[in-house]
Parts: structure tokens; C-alpha cells; sequence
């Protein structure tokens, strides 16, 4: 009776250490905001510190890469993470909340992840500036240009270093790049086609 006495106490005591969570994740994240991503196959999701998905798996999350070049996993900053969708051969970028509910739409052509509550982002734009009647055809100008956004998808700069573009150049989600910098908090600089620099406070 002593004997079965004891055995029952010690499965009473007995406490799990550990617990297995999920299997097969290729990749896991940094916690940022108390998220972090997690990826199987080609698709990333995001689960909270007690390792429950809080954002499904789904194929739109962005990797990015840090100032030397090195992949960094989704994150959120600011409450925003990056998403991008294919249209027209063209990669477009808009951000998602921390519901996985996409807040800034996809029509970016470059962004950047948000820092200190602000994202520089580029659109592209078309404008018809005349026709080539020989050919019946109109005479199309393509243009991008950047501007830093809040999270609410308000500018804060006017339209920084519009250039011309070409199209092909960004087929097959080729992104056009960035001359836009953040300097500070509420500074940027923008290296002009001279390679001279322009300075904006917002």
C-alpha cells in the first residue's frame, strides 16, 4: 500500500517540461513585436511567444535584406509587415497588420520595411503623353517615383527623384532601386542622377 502510496504521488507531482509545438519549420524568424515568422516550403506565417499561429501560412510575406545584403526573414515594424503580389509580370508591394488584414495596398513597386513609424515606398506611374498616329498607337511615358509614408499610408514628403523608367526592366519582379534614404528619424536624403544629394526634413 506504501509502495502504490508513492507511485501515486509521483505521478500526481510529475510536471512536463516541454511540450513539441509544430514540426517540419524550415525557417524561424526573430521575435519583433512580439511576432515572429516561421516558414514551410514556400510560405510564411507568424506565431506569438507561446508558439500559437496567429497569421497563417500564405505565400505573399516579403524577405528582405539588411544593409549588407544578408536575408532577413518577415518582420513587423510599426505594426506593418511587407506583402507583394505578381501583376503583369510586375512585383507590387503593400504591408499587412498584425491581423494578417492587408492595410496599404499592393501597388508599390519597391518598399521598404517601416522604421521609427515611417516607410519609403516608389510608384509607378503611366501617363499617355501623345500619339503616334502613323501607327495608331499612344506615346506613353513611364515614370517612378518615392516618398516616405506613415503607417496609415499617408505621405509625409512630396514625390522624391521622379526619373523615367522602363517597364521590361522591372518584368519578372525586378525592382527598380532606391535612391531614397532614411538619415534620421525624420530626415531623408536622395542621391540624384548627378549623384549629388538632396536633403528633405518631414
Amino acid at each position: 500500500m506504501k509502495k502504490l502510496f508513492t507511485l501515486l504521488l509521483g505521478i500526481a507531482v510529475w510536471i512536463p517540461t516541454s511540450a513539441q509545438l509544430m514540426q517540419n519549420v524550415e525557417h524561424i524568424g526573430s521575435f519583433n513585436e512580439g511576432l515572429a515568422s516561421i516558414k514551410k516550403g514556400d510560405q510564411w506565417a507568424f506565431m506569438d511567444t507561446k508558439g500559437t499561429i496567429v497569421i497563417d501560412f500564405r505565400d505573399d510575406l516579403v524577405v528582405t535584406e539588411n544593409e549588407n545584403g544578408i536575408p532577413v526573414a518577415p518582420e513587423f515594424h510599426n505594426g506593418r509587415a511587407l506583402i507583394s503580389r505578381l501583376e503583369d509580370d510586375i512585383m507590387y508591394y503593400g504591408y499587412i497588420d498584425t491581423e494578417g488584414k492587408e492595410v496599404i495596398k499592393t501597388r508599390y513597386v519597391n518598399a521598404t520595411p517601416f522604421h521609427n513609424g515611417f516607410a519609403i515606398v516608389m510608384l509607378f506611374t503611366k501617363e499617355v503623353v501623345g500619339q503616334n498616329k502613323l501607327l495608331g498607337k499612344d506615346v506613353v511615358s513611364y515614370e517612378v517615383q518615392e516618398f516616405v509614408i506613415d503607417p496609415n499610408d499617408k505621405a509625409m514628403t512630396p514625390l522624391l527623384h521622379p526619373r523615367n523608367c522602363v517597364p521590361e526592366k522591372m518584368k519578372s519582379g525586378k525592382k527598380p532601386e532606391m535612391t531614397a534614404q532614411f538619415l534620421s528619424d525624420r530626415m531623408v536624403g536622395v542621391r540624384m542622377g548627378d549623384q549629388n544629394w538632396e536633403i528633405y526634413t518631414f
